[in-house]
């Protein structure tokens, strides 16, 4: 943890388990914090040389990104930077760098001529990510009340030995609903009960959306039609997909 982070009661929890989540500021110095910010976690995951400054140039990419399109227009909130660790569905567990601003709208980048500079970094993230990153709303975490905004992310695979970092989340499910549904009020969705359904820990939104905690997984269903289904250990994805689908239902 730095020192400012301290102070600040920023919540840099990544080597438990959680989300580490730091201010970003609305000026040129923007990709520069961001760097400094990302490269203080980094060690600490075994990632190689080579893919530490792949994250470290990426990680600017997407601060520059927010400053170029996000900030004009916006309602004066400071963009925050998301890290944390998932698992990725294939067993394997990822890293992932989400930049959060409150320009709700994703701008396509549709140039005439010469690719501008932050279309050529959005493709470099492309390259090395080989595709895994992209764009969904959400909320923010730093700011009370929570603001809503988008987050623009990509992620890249850990090496096996990063998982002894993961974590110390309660697992037995029902205090592990509960802390999800602490998670969900902190981003201002307050709208899911906590029930009990014949032993089962719920999250119940009525016909909304409908949370289900049993054997040491969380799944969940919305009126949309969309489901899922990940393991408590991912608590921080699990919150963050809860939260781009509550904003997409009420679009």
């Amino acid at each position: 943890m730095t020192k400012a982070a301290a102070t600040c009661g920023i919540p840099w929890r990544l080597e438990n388990g959680g989300c580490a989540a730091l201010p970003l500021p609305t000026d040129d110095s923007i990709a520069r914090v961001a760097r400094a910010h990302v490269t203080g976690l980094l060690p600490a995951l075994g990632l190689s040389v080579q893919d530490v400054d792949d994250v470290t140039l990426m990680v600017s990419e997407l601060a520059t990104n927010v400053l170029q399109h996000a900030l004009p227009g916006g309602d004066g909130a400071a963009p925050e930077l998301w890290v944390y660790q998932r698992t990725d569905g294939r067993g394997r567990d990822e890293l992932v760098v989400k930049a959060f601003d409150t320009l709700r709208a994703w701008r396509p980048q549709t140039p005439t001529g010469p690719m501008p500079e932050h279309g050529r970094g959005l493709e470099i993230i492309e390259l090395l990510t080989q595709g895994r990153w992209g764009h969904h709303p959400s909320r923010s975490r730093l700011r009370s009340p929570a603001v809503r905004g988008k987050a623009t992310w990509f992620a890249l695979p850990l090496p096996r030995t990063a998982r002894r970092l993961r974590h110390t989340w309660r697992m037995d499910e029902p205090h592990a609903a509960k802390d999800l549904h602490g998670l969900l009020v902190q981003r201002g969705i307050a709208e899911l009960t906590p029930i009990d359904e014949l032993g089962v820990s719920v999250l119940s939104g009525h016909d909304d959306l409908t949370v289900w905690c049993e054997s040491a997984t969380f799944r969940w269903s919305s009126r949309s039609g969309e489901s899922g289904k990940m393991p408590i250990a991912d608590i921080t994805e699990v919150c963050e997909q809860l939260v781009r689908l509550w904003e997409c239902m009420n679009d």
